[in-house]
């Protein structure tokens, strides 16, 4: 049970506005601040904000930059879906905990739906709720020996074709051992918290969250012997294009693209440092979500 005192709560909106955002904000802002906890929402977001609140007031409510936003609050909300929560977990800071409030449609990793997390509020903000620790995995793209990119994910990062109908040719490693060279439209690097979003949908398997371990999942390859496999993540991933070379780009967490060169290298590392606390909803397990969401019986 992770004890906190609770008095800065930032709110993470999902970029699409939603109606459903014109009655949660203003009641979930006005039940906070009558228990003195500050509201916080991103800079970029103010117009927004305002505009779902209407004739209401947004006087006491606050607006930071994105740095001070995702380093200096108490405990973040993210209402959306799970692509908004991935966005919080790659630029939160590894302390603060982290509320999924689902407004989506699947919502794997958002803990709580829209119409419970309001019963569990008073708990949490008295410090009475459980976290899971997820760690983030770092990639950067070499060329040249120098580093042009770098980021972390937290469900996956997707080497593919740009071209249509054009294969693209790749190198995989796992360490210093050579996995196999793939033909096709691309490759999957998951986690296993990613295991069931694009990767499930390439073939991949569904791997338990708890599993330390990465999952590679070709894209359409053009070998049959050429499966999906589960790895160990003690030891750095490395893709490499080659001949014949076709237009790469590198997408993490689908939210962030890059165009890989021919000559670059693509490195995948299971990061130490850089972590995310999920708040756990203990109503909820793992496999019941899975039957739910995938209709087993």
């Amino acid at each position: 049970m992770k004890k906190a005192v609770i008095k800065k709560v930032g709110i993470t909106l999902k970029p699409n506005s939603t109606p459903e955002f014109y009655n949660i904000l203003p009641n979930l802002c006005a039940w906070l601040m009558r228990r003195k906890v500050q509201v916080i929402f991103r800079a970029e977001d103010q117009q927004r904000v305002q505009k779902f609140f209407k004739n209401k007031t947004t006087q006491g409510l606050h607006f930071w930059s994105s740095t001070e936003f995702h380093k200096n609050v108490d405990l973040m909300f993210s209402l959306g879906g799970d692509g908004t929560l991935i966005g919080v977990c790659r630029r939160i800071h590894s302390k603060i905990p982290v509320l999924g409030i689902n407004l989506g449609r699947l919502g794997f990793i958002t803990e709580y739906n829209k119409n419970e997390y309001f019963d569990h509020l008073g708990d949490i903000l008295n410090g009475n709720f459980n976290v899971t620790q997820k760690p983030l995995f770092h990639v950067c793209v070499k060329r040249n020996e120098k580093t042009v990119f770098s980021d972390y994910f937290f469900n996956d990062a997707v080497v593919a074709k740009n071209d249509i109908a054009r294969m693209i040719y790749l190198r995989a490693e796992l360490g210093l051992e050579h996995i196999y060279n793939i033909a096709g439209d691309g490759i999957i690097i998951s986690t296993p918290m990613g295991s069931t979003a694009y990767s499930m949908a390439a073939g991949g398997p569904i791997v338990h969250p708890d599993v330390k371990s990465l999952i590679l999942s070709p894209i359409c390859p053009h070998s049959l012997t050429h499966r999906p496999f589960v790895i160990p993540d003690k030891a750095p991933v490395k893709l490499k294009p080659i001949p014949p070379y076709h237009s790469l780009t590198l997408t993490v967490d689908g939210q962030v693209a890059f165009t890989v060169e021919e000559n670059d290298e693509v490195i995948i590392n299971h990061s130490k440092m850089k972590k995310v606390s999920l708040i756990q909803n203990p109503q909820r397990l793992y496999f019941d979500t899975i039957r739910e969401k995938f209709s087993f019986f």
